[in-house]
């Protein structure tokens, strides 16, 4: 039985099926391996075995009761009452929730870090993101600052951690909506912002002493940087955050896996003169 199990395991693998329907087919085909050990301990009992017929007794009936969890968690949407799976992973300190790192799981918009900005803290109410716009030399500085930040463990294409059936709900409570490996960002160690003339050059890096233009502000809120009077609101970069990279979304039949650039979102901080 257990050979067959393996051999259908094998075969499946040949195909593009979603995570819930392999679960399904193998939630069914255990089911009909534990009445296989129901079977095998009634012939130990009948044959006096009672050792061997009582163990394979216990084993099945914990299986099945594990089948009956996955019965109610793949083809319902109930969690029945007897279910212990949410008490035996406290008692283990087994989390089933998506893990967080840097961001939350999603797309590259509003940031959620729990780090502090390298610039401090602003009031939220006097910040709003603004639009950057790169050169091809800017696009190739931020390809090297995620470079560097991969080498030192700062930013990781983990999806945090999550497996693809979590990765799968994760997906269905956000309409959809790509989830990222990186997550909805990851916030810079260090940004500076700096006026040339009438630019404002985005700088970013490890440090201050190896920071690289990354690209220059063109629109702040719904106003281009042209239109703002400088003399009476002035500027002041609130976070420089890494978007993109790797992200999977549903395919036909399964989750794809798919690459866009990595780019900065930032957000600037206003004071009226």
């Amino acid at each position: 039985m257990f050979s067959f199990l393996d051999m259908v395991n094998h075969y499946l693998g040949y195909f593009n099926i979603s995570p819930t329907l392999k679960s399904r087919i193998y939630t069914v085909l255990g089911i009909l391996g534990d009445f296989y050990l129901f079977y095998i301990a009634s012939r130990f009992l009948a044959n006096g075995y009672l050792s061997r017929g009582i163990l394979f007794m216990l084993v099945a009936i914990v299986l099945l009761y594990f089948a009956i969890c996955n019965l109610f968690y793949y083809f319902t949407k109930r969690q029945p009452k007897f279910d212990l799976t949410p008490k035996i992973a406290k008692v283990l300190h087994i989390s089933n929730k998506p893990k967080i790192t840097q961001a939350n799981s999603g797309m590259g918009g509003s940031v959620v870090t729990n780090n502090i900005p390298a610039n401090g803290m602003f009031d939220d109410r006097h910040v709003i993101p603004a639009k950057v716009t790169c050169t091809p030399m800017q696009e190739e500085n931020i390809k090297q600052v995620v470079g560097i930040l991969k080498a030192q463990g700062l930013l990781r294409e983990d999806y945090g951690g999550n497996s693809d059936r979590q990765l799968a709900e994760i997906l269905k409570s956000t309409n959809d909506k790509p989830v990222f490996a990186i997550g909805k960002g990851v916030l810079l160690p260090y940004f500076d912002m700096e006026r040339i003339d009438n630019r404002y050059v985005v700088y970013a890096g490890l440090n201050k002493a190896e920071r690289l233009p990354v690209g220059e502000v063109s629109r702040i809120g719904l106003q281009s940087i042209k239109s703002i009077d400088k003399e009476q609101v002035k500027f002041f970069l609130a976070s420089v955050t890494i978007v993109g990279g790797p992200y999977k979304e549903f395919g036909r039949s399964a989750l794809m896996e798919h690459q866009k650039d990595y780019e900065i979102a930032i957000k600037v901080a206003y004071s009226k003169q």
